[in-house]
């Protein structure tokens, strides 16, 4: 079951306990996650974005080992998928670094909503569930080219690139919902 999924079953239960439940679901991946308190909502927001940031790195890192294997073995076709992804994602973590929202009043503010604070969540639990299906399906493709099976490796590359795509416009979302509130 992943970290969404964990979540929005979590999420359907009474309004005040379903965001403390949220919160120690993520918070059982990002140590200190919690939207309540002011004082560390700001903090809790960059420890997802530096969350994100880690697992990206170590599936471009993987892609590029990829990469490099490919070109060795001459296979131009898989070259031009991997660069199509590797841009995408160091895009995406420009996006992150960049980020510049701390202005939001949802950081400003003594009180948050509980529908703020539960989007937030939300939006924070897609996301991470997106990066870890990049990581993994790196790792999957890393070890399909150490055993020679690149058959559908194009194809393979293909989804990948649109996790990281669904990762982005979740991110993308989540910024325009906090410069919104």
């Amino acid at each position: 079951m992943g970290l969404w999924s964990k979540v929005n079953s979590v999420l359907t239960g009474a309004k005040e306990k379903s965001v403390d439940g949220a919160n120690e679901v993520v918070g059982s991946i990002i140590p200190g996650y919690d939207y309540r308190m002011k004082r560390v909502r700001l903090d809790t927001d960059i420890a997802v974005r530096e969350k994100l940031t880690r697992e990206l790195e170590k599936s471009l890192n993987t892609l590029k080992e990829i990469g490099s294997l490919a070109y060795k073995d001459e296979r131009r076709d898989i070259l031009d998928h991997l660069k199509d992804v590797t841009n995408t994602i160091d895009l995406f973590r420009m996006e992150i670094a960049n980020a510049e929202y701390g202005m939001s009043t949802f950081f400003k503010n003594d009180e948050a909503s509980y529908q703020d604070i539960r989007r937030m969540i939300e939006f924070d639990a897609k996301m991470l569930d997106e990066i870890e299906v990049v990581s993994k399906a790196s790792d999957l493709l890393y070890d399909g080219v150490l055993e020679g099976k690149t058959a559908d490796f194009v194809s393979q590359i293909v989804k990948v690139k649109r996790s990281v795509d669904s990762a982005r416009n979740q991110f993308k979302d989540r910024k325009d919902f906090l410069i919104s509130i």
